[in-house]
């Protein structure tokens, strides 16, 4: 069984990226870590794996998004961009999140805490608890990661993963909490592609992708407290 050809877009975060593949296999796939580029590398990134895969465009069968939560500027490339080809291509969407993302990338069958980094002093995260499919035990939230660690303390055999708990490792280890290496740091293209390509049946139209900000955007904030 090969299942439908997916695009997938990654720009939740300070990385950007894309990967081509179907249920089976990862075809083509590549990411960025060139802070605030994404609006320029995401369509040159989008050509190159098609090519490699060797396919065209029109071959596309869905288009899968990482929605958030994540950082305003990447979300608003990465899912923009996403249902324009959606909506070109005449094909619908599936969405993730960032942090299922994360969760699904990191090895090992013990219980997560994923925390992307959502700057400000805060982190996005969730919990999911040790299982192969890495199912999410509660809802996204955001938090300061002083609050998230006190509420997290206290929990044997835990382990916080993602971007923000590498950037505050120092707050969750005082808890008492291990904390993930750099390579649970990151939702990375091909992650989204095998989140996505688990749930066909969940496929939405264009129209209805919606991004998870969880807050207002930065520049909001500044400009009301200025």
């Amino acid at each position: 069984m090969s299942g439908p050809l997916i695009l997938a877009i990654e720009s939740a975060t300070a990385r950007v990226g894309c990967a081509i593949g179907t249920v089976d296999e990862i075809r083509a796939s590549t990411f960025s870590a060139r802070p605030r580029r994404h609006a320029e590398s995401l369509i040159p990134q989008i050509r190159f794996v098609v090519d490699q895969a060797g396919a065209v465009l029109d071959d596309i069968e869905l288009v899968a998004v990482d929605i958030g939560p994540g950082l305003y500027t990447g979300l608003r490339v990465g899912i923009s961009t996403a249902r324009a080809m959606a909506h070109t291509l005449g094909v619908s969407m599936l969405t993730v999140t960032s942090l299922e993302t994360v969760a699904h990338g990191t090895r090992g069958d013990d219980d997560l805490v994923v925390a992307i980094d959502a700057r400000r002093g805060e982190v996005f995260h969730a919990a999911f608890p040790g299982a192969e499919t890495r199912s999410a035990g509660s809802e996204p939230a955001v938090s300061t990661p002083q609050a998230l660690a006190e509420s997290l303390a206290g929990r044997p055999g835990l382990r916080v993963v993602g971007d923000g708990a590498v950037a505050h490792s120092a707050v969750f280890s005082a808890r008492g909490l291990a904390v993930g290496g750099a390579e649970t740091s990151f939702p990375l293209p091909d992650d989204v592609l095998r989140v996505a390509a688990g749930r066909p049946g969940s496929a939405v139209r264009p129209d209805e992708v919606k991004p998870l900000y969880l807050r207002r955007p930065d520049a909001v904030a500044k400009w009301e407290g200025s």
